[in-house]
């Protein structure tokens, strides 16, 4: 059996089916064949949230329990250097990350075991390329599966109808296949860059056990990936390019774009629309960068939804982690190793600006490393999240990396949560031209969800207001005691609603405090996605990390995180479990690392203050409804909700 996975219309999706009839020619009947002996996959435009290359062109998965063989026909040699032409080797199993190229003959070179083709900027490695999809994808199933399988790469030359040859003699393998091939040349090319296993009895092409190959068959990115409702609308905000996105998208890349706003303002949709219409309009590649391992992961969810790249020659927008990047900078810098403590990460960005100020390090070396690793380190622009809590040294050091024009940001006013704020026009960055954009207009929210944030803050003593969505009426607010894992009755409510009204189970958002989160064996799942799983719902459970870094590929999947992983996220139902528990952990952690040194300020205030600004963040997750549940009614979280309750009778419900 083989199936096909990817939107058609594509030079990638394209390639899919190259591959299929060319395993088709070589072994008829397989694409009917059992599942349970044959069973391959192949999936176009793969996203891989986390990794430093995170999208592949083709990726080919296959486990073959029936007796499969090839037969190589040219310049082909076992993992002993031995010419195997002719000799039978049998398939029982390959993972490979195929990278496509268009280019045409004139602009292709096959030498020495690689590829390199021609772009508008010259010269550049497509063998290089693809050995970073290969990576990309040996980290990601390694931190899904937890497993090691064996992972090939092959470079499929559309634009070429023969590959370069001596003499007649073909050339050292470099790992391609031109524009036609079949399932032989194409097996044989994969395997043989790193030489075809020779066995006791046989050669072998084999990337795991039949165990393995099965859970990654199983794996979410071999899945159709199918748009909620939500989706849809956020992919048309995105697409529709408005006015304001478009003056913005025209200042990318060479002057700074500043969006400042409360949570729930649209400032992270609004440089997402500048930067579609940069990509669009002018090629631009972007980066986004944000600490929220789930929000990065929530942002690429969307745009593999919408077929946007991130590692195209023709621009794209890339989403990472901040320091996942910085770091990577560091490894190259020759600052840290692999090994490196993340208590050090500080003292390193420091460290590397003195290298700058030292001139130990300079433009031209930086410029050699984007060059070298374009898909990794080369933007044209890069879009800040949350820049208000950034730490100093790591955003001066951006900016030494990139140049202040190049980084644009977006800041939540009232939402800073690390301490001091960071100074982006800081000495260490250069003169910059910067655009500011003010955003007031609450554009998640619905009104009735507007006016109780307003009101909550206010009888928290905190400068926080956004101004009602006066085109989106409506909005509830749900308030009890006790846990939400504990209420089915209010869970299938609130399920169904959320249906009714034409959404999916991963448009509702669930976050959880620390005392709902399990470590079984160093794997973490929280009491909700257990509670969830009695009631036979799938739940995506980024309360663990390695879930975290990849978003749900099923739209079926209930979203749960920790309340520190729920900023720029949203939810058509959101879902605050334990909000008065999460207000006194923050509260707590005030009083130790976060605590003024300053006398004139009293620590219990700064300490209410604080804990308060981080609740902030997850009420104004919602679009349509608000369910909070609390611990304890006389704690501060709940007496204020219960005064809510009574001063807005027409949008809190107090449910026993």
């Amino acid at each position: 059996m083989i199936e096909i996975i990817g939107e058609p219309g594509n030079p990638e999706h394209d390639t899919a089916l190259l591959i299929r009839d060319a395993l088709v020619r070589t072994w008829p009947g397989i694409e009917s064949t059992p599942e349970s002996e044959d069973h391959v996959k192949i999936a176009s435009r793969v996203k891989l949230s986390g990794q430093k290359v995170s999208d592949v062109d083709v990726v080919v998965v296959a486990l073959l329990r029936g007796k499969r063989y090839v037969v190589p026909r040219a310049n082909a040699k076992d993992a002993d250097g031995h010419s195997i032409v002719g000799a039978k080797v049998r398939v029982r199993s390959f993972i490979t990350a195929v990278e496509v190229k268009d280019q045409s003959g004139s602009n292709v070179v096959v030498e020495a075991g690689g590829v390199r083709v021609r772009y508008k900027d010259g010269w550049k490695s497509a063998t290089e390329q693809n050995e970073a999809q290969r990576y990309s994808l040996v980290n990601y199933l390694r931190d899904s599966t937890g497993a090691n399988p064996w992972v090939h790469r092959c470079v499929v030359l559309r634009g070429v109808a023969e590959l370069p040859r001596n003499r007649g003699i073909a050339l050292p393998s470099a790992g391609a296949v031109p524009s036609s091939f079949d399932g032989t040349a194409f097996l044989v090319a994969m395997a043989s860059v790193n030489g075809i296993k020779k066995g006791p009895k046989e050669h072998s092409i084999s990337s795991g056990d039949d165990a393995t190959l099965e859970s990654i068959l199983e794996e979410g990115f071999l899945k159709p990936l199918v748009a909620s409702e939500i989706d849809r609308k956020r992919m048309d905000r995105i697409a529709s390019r408005p006015d304001e996105a478009k003056q913005l998208s025209a200042l990318l890349g060479r002057s700074r774009v500043h969006l400042r706003g409360n949570g729930g303002t649209g400032k992270t949709i609004l440089m997402l629309q500048s930067a579609y219409d940069a990509f669009l309009d002018r090629g631009v590649r972007s980066l986004v960068l944000t600490y929220n391992t789930a929000l990065a992961a929530d942002i690429q969810r969307t745009l593999a939804l919408m077929g946007i790249p991130s590692d195209g020659e023709a621009g794209g927008i890339g989403v990472r982690t901040v320091m996942s990047f910085v770091f990577s900078w560091l490894v190259r810098l020759g600052l840290v190793e692999d090994s490196f403590h993340l208590d050090d990460y500080d003292a390193k960005c420091m460290e590397a600006l003195r290298y700058f100020e030292k001139g130990a390090v300079g433009d031209a070396e930086i410029d050699a490393i984007k060059s070298d690793t374009p898909l990794e380190f080369c933007f044209d622009a890069i879009l800040v999240d949350e820049a208000q809590d950034w730490p100093q040294a790591e955003a001066d050091l951006l900016s030494r990396l990139y140049g202040g024009n190049a980084i644009s940001l977006a800041d939540g006013i009232s939402q800073l949560v690390r301490g001091k704020p960071t100074n982006w026009r800081s000495p260490a960055q250069a003169s910059t031209i910067v655009e500011v954009r003010t955003l007031r207009d609450g554009l998640r929210m619905k009104a009735n969800l507007c006016r109780f944030a307003n009101a909550l803050a206010e009888e928290a003593g905190v400068q926080w207001h956004v101004t009602p969505n006066k085109h989106a009426p409506g909005g509830r607010v749900i308030v009890m005691a006790g846990r939400y894992a504990d209420n089915t009755t209010l869970q299938r409510e609130t399920l169904a609603r959320a249906i009714q009204s034409k959404n999916m189970p991963v448009d509702l958002l669930h976050c959880v405090p620390p005392s709902s989160v399990i470590d079984a064996g160093g794997k973490k799942h929280s009491d909700l996605a257990s509670s969830f799983q009695v009631n036979g719902w799938e739940s995506w459970d980024a309360v663990d990390e390695a879930t975290r870094r990849s978003f749900p590929r099923s739209a079926e999947a209930l979203r749960i995180v920790q309340y520190e992983s729920c900023r720029g996220l949203e939810g058509w139902s959101t879902v605050l479990d334990g909000l008065d528990e999460f207000w006194d952990q923050r509260r707590s952690i005030a009083f130790g690392a976060d605590a003024s040194t300053d006398p004139a300020v009293d620590p219990k205030l700064q300490a209410d203050a604080i804990a308060w600004r981080w609740c902030m963040i997850p009420i104004t997750r919602p679009i349509d409804t608000l369910i909070i549940t609390i611990r304890n009614k006389e704690s501060r979280v709940g007496k204020i909700l219960w005064t809510l309750s009574r001063t807005m009778p027409d949008v809190v419900e107090i449910i026993d």
